[in-house]
């Protein structure tokens, strides 16, 4: 079926319904909406980290916004708030050492020669210790630190980077292969190969060396995993009469005058052995939704529902996806990411609360957990407030505080019959030009509706140099733009809200291929962003037409092992699809239903 002619058709279908539909409300002046985002990035909302106070805070905020316009509760007792647990932190727990045992023993300080990696597993280890120079196996580029060792139980130790990092020719510089320098890289590359623990070290004539913080959220990666200083490096090096510059050197150095790639120097450290233990102990919090609903007026289609919603937290003092490394410990305000949308769903809120509401219902939801992997909108669509197979429409807003030039980006706009000519006809007689994208899959909120089925549209302004760092404050925010996206929205809802019938779920397919496309190959899932009871990727999605989709694959299912790894996390399940290439056939082994099932996936090229 083509479906874009299916969409056009139904557009056909919707008309006489649009043309019935009523005036939109007028939102919130500008001077209103722009205060709402100074309120919700303002220094004591330290951030709105989810299960922090500064959180708590900008959520009970909402809540009184809600309540204010006459929106219901969702949830009994708890009121307009939908509870959920989170990872919040991670600090170091007891014990924690590094020990050289031979040829003499040596303790390194905690903090000062070392640190474990906030992605360890606890646990200890202890045994000889083998040099393999960046850590790296890459088939495509012929190259491998681990090739001829046996480190099975082994200490491995790892530079960071990757080789040949002053050479702009070397193929570690080709955009598909920036990957090999990554931390994830190097532990989980360890860990395949049976490594007993990694412990990795700043690699010499890197600009400045530190320990990493201990910060981030991340699950365990199934290795114990040290930061060793370069000065505790090359005391382990010293039995063996070599310097940690010197081999980096040495690999770097091309094995011929014509050949780009440079070679491994790997090798046992002679009669050295280490010791060391790992305890980390991970700090979790309740952090919370906030919903308001707004019943329909009419009889026959109140039950029918659509979510206006945004991710209301922030990275708080910075960690692991922050933009500004440096900046670390430094509020991180967010006030377009997503101070704007939130305000957004505040003032929509308002405006048809005070029109009296729609034929149909409408949710205001507010997400907590979306930096953490779009947690709130998981938990919403496991337990949503109104049934989720009769929510017509979920629309999101993630930043959309910044509208230049009058672009305002809308995704989403295929996903549902009938939605891209209404999206064009919203749009009418405002000071916008549309940048229309029929795909709805992106790295936000309505991602874990569509992939329950549902139809979605999501509103961008586009990013911008201040994402995630300390910078995206509110002077940058334009509210006159805001009113000008947020009239468009409106009236967006006004018309599904009151349109018979409603859009209707499509099926997307992949998009056709452009030239290349884009880097490494495709397998088409979506994960679901919701914290697991077990190892493995459980599914939130699966691409329609995808390799994952032609091989069987299903919404639901769980990811444990692919092309020969052990998949226990999310890392684990990139680490496994980058060290392929598209048109290789790979074996997936799945959980569904309790049950082990095998399947075979030929990749494709990235689109």
């Amino acid at each position: 079926m083509n479906l874009r002619l299916w969409s056009r058709l139904a557009t056909l279908l919707l008309v006489p319904a649009i043309a019935l539909a009523g005036a939109a409300p007028s939102v919130p002046p500008a001077a209103w909406l722009l205060d709402q985002v100074k309120i919700l990035s303002a220094p004591e909302m330290d951030g709105r980290a989810s299960g922090t106070a500064g959180a708590d805070r900008a959520a009970r905020h909402i809540a009184q916004v809600f309540r204010e316009a006459g929106l219901r509760p969702c949830c009994g007792d708890a009121g307009h708030f939908q509870p959920f647990e989170v990872v919040t932190g991670i600090r170091l727990g007891t014990p924690n050492s590094f020990a050289l045992l031979a040829p003499a023993a040596r303790a390194f300080a905690l903090g000062r020669d070392f640190t474990p990696l906030s992605v360890s597993s606890d646990g200890s280890a202890e045994g000889e210790v083998i040099f393999v120079g960046y850590g790296i196996t890459s088939e495509n580029l012929h190259y491998d630190d681990y090739a001829g060792l046996d480190v099975k139980g082994k200490i491995v130790l790892a530079m960071t980077g990757d080789p040949g990092a002053a050479d702009p020719g070397s193929p570690f510089r080709q955009p598909d292969a920036y990957h090999y320098a990554e931390r994830a890289h190097k532990i989980i590359n360890a860990r395949q190969h049976g490594a007993g623990a990694i412990i990795l070290v700043t690699q010499p004539g890197a600009e400045r060396e530190r320990l990493p913080a201990l910060r981030g959220i991340s699950q365990p990666w199934g290795i114990q995993a040290l930061f060793l200083t370069r000065a505790a490096a090359d005391a382990l090096l010293a039995p063996s009469g070599k310097q940690l510059a010197a081999l980096r050197e040495g690999i770097d150095r091309a094995p011929t005058p014509s050949a780009r790639v440079p070679g491994p120097q790997s090798f046992p450290l002679p009669g050295v052995r280490v010791k060391l233990e790992v305890a980390l102990v991970r700090e979790r919090g309740t952090t919370a939704n906030v919903v308001g609903i707004l019943p329909g007026t009419d009889p026959r289609l109140k039950d029918e529902s659509i979510v206006i919603g945004a991710h209301y937290d922030h990275l708080g003092r910075g960690g692991e996806g922050s933009l500004a490394p440096d900046d670390i410990g430094k509020i991180h305000f967010g006030a377009d990411d997503n101070a704007s949308g939130t305000t957004g769903v505040m003032a929509l809120a308002r405006a048809f609360a005070a029109r009296g509401g729609l034929p149909r219902t409408l949710v205001f939801v507010g997400f907590a957990g979306e930096e953490l992997g779009i947690l709130g909108s998981a938990h919403y669509t496991q337990h949503p407030a109104a049934p989720l197979d009769k929510t017509v429409l979920m629309l999101n807003m993630d930043m959309i505080g910044r509208l230049r030039d009058d672009k305002l980006y809308v995704f989403g706009v295929d996903s549902g019959t009938g939605l891209r000519a209404l999206v064009e006809d919203a749009a009418k007689g405002l000071s916008l030009k549309l940048q229309l994208r029929g795909d709805p899959f992106s790295p936000s909120d309505h991602t874990n509706f569509y992939t329950r089925e549902r139809p979605v549209l999501f509103l961008f302004t586009g990013a911008h140099s201040d994402y995630h760092k300390p910078s995206d404050t509110w002077e940058k925010i334009t509210p006159q733009g805001m009113e000008t996206v947020l009239t468009f929205a409106a009236r967006i809802l006004e018309r599904v809200g009151s349109a018979a019938p409603p859009p209707a779920y499509v099926k997307l397919a992949p998009a056709p291929s452009r030239g290349a496309g884009g880097y490494g190959p495709f397998f088409g899932v979506v994960p679901d962003f919701g914290e697991g009871e077990r190892p493995g990727v459980r599914l939130g999605g699966v691409r329609p037409g995808s390799p994952a989709d032609k091989a069987g694959v299903k919404a639901g299912d769980i990811i444990i092992r692919f092309a020969g790894l052990d998949v226990k996390t999310l890392d684990d399940l990139t680490f496994a699809l980058r060290s392929k290439r598209p048109g290789d056939k790979v074996e997936v082994i799945l959980l569904r239903d309790g049950k082990e099932i095998s399947t075979e996936a030929t990749l494709e090229q990235r689109r």
